[in-house]
Formats: C-alpha cells, structure tokens, sequence
C-alpha cells in the first residue's frame, strides 16, 4: 500500500494532459483585456472621424451661399442638418460652432456673427487669433469648430468622457462674405 502512493506523485508528474486548460485559463483575461481595448480604440477612432467630418460638414454648407446674405434660422438648420453626420454616436454629446471672422487693415481680426448648437455662439466684435498666413485685410473666413464628450460603449470606470474635437477655417465660395440676419 505504502508503495501504491508513493508512485502517484511521479506519475503526475509526468502528465501533461492539463496543461493547455491551465495555460489557456492564464491566457484568457489577457486575450479578453486586448480584445475589448481594441474595441473601444477602435469606436474612438470612428468618433474621432465623424467629428471632423462634421466639422467639414457644417463649414460647407454655410460657405455654399449663393446669395451673400444668410437668416440665423438657416444657420441653426444646417448647425442640425450637420449632427447627422455623427450618427450612430448621440449629437447631444456635441458642441457646433459656426462663425465669420474678418481681418481689418490693422491686422485685427474679429468676429462678424456666430451660432452655436449645444455651445455659446461666439461674440460679435470679439477680437480672435487667427494663424498669420490668413491675416489678410478685408478677409472673410468662415470658423467652424466641433466638439465631442466621447463616452466609451463599455466603460469600465476606467475612461471617462474623451474630449473629441476639430476646426476648420473655409473661405465663402460664392461671395467675399456672408452677412447674417438676426445673428
């Protein structure tokens, strides 16, 4: 009897038939942290995009004015018509500006009007920095800026909201400026 458990421990120990459960058993929480991380980079990086497409999105619309003159009415609809382009991420979760800024013969760049979508509007006459290649006297540009409070899909307490954001200055297309009623 004596002799019947004292090889039992040699034998085991020359059993390998567990050793991929144990191994895959150490493996797996790894493999799944990876797994769900490239996930969650992955939506960001989407996010991240239909945040600059949005910015692109709203500069367009505005800058496409045929006739030099645009309502606050028609500028808060393409500030709407421009949260589609987030879709499927919440456009609640955004911050959209629009603005036309022009640059005096003294190098002083202003703000001529400003709307905003889930954000303040900038102030008219407020002086702003614009980069040096695009202070030009008796320039319009239009100032679109988009920001996003990314919230991972899975979030384990870990991340909190992501501030996503872009910016875009576009020229008007069909006239030297765009003039705003009821801004």
């Amino acid at each position: 009897m004596p002799m019947r458990f004292s090889r039992r421990p040699a034998r085991l120990r020359r059993d390998r038939r567990g050793t991929v459960l144990v191994e895959f058993a150490v493996i797996l929480p790894v493999v799944l942290v990876l797994w769900l991380g490239s996930l969650q980079v992955e939506d960001a990086i989407a996010c991240n995009r239909k945040v600059t497409i949005a910015t692109r999105a709203i500069a367009d619309l505005v800058a496409q004015n045929v006739s030099g003159t645009v309502a606050a009415s028609d500028l808060d609809s393409n500030l709407a018509a421009s949260t589609q382009v987030l879709a499927p991420y919440a456009a609640g979760a955004a911050g959209i500006r629009i603005t036309e800024v022009s640059t005096d013969n003294n190098y002083r760049t202003t703000v001529q009007w400003s709307r905003g979508y889930n954000v303040a509007a900038a102030v008219p006459g407020q002086v702003v920095t614009i980069p040096a290649a695009m202070r030009v006297p008796g320039a319009y540009f239009l100032f679109a800026e988009v920001t996003y409070a990314y919230r991972p899909p899975m979030n384990f307490g870990f991340v909190g909201p992501l501030k996503l954001g872009d910016s875009l200055y576009m020229l008007p297309r069909n006239s030297n400026k765009i003039d705003c009623t009821g801004c």
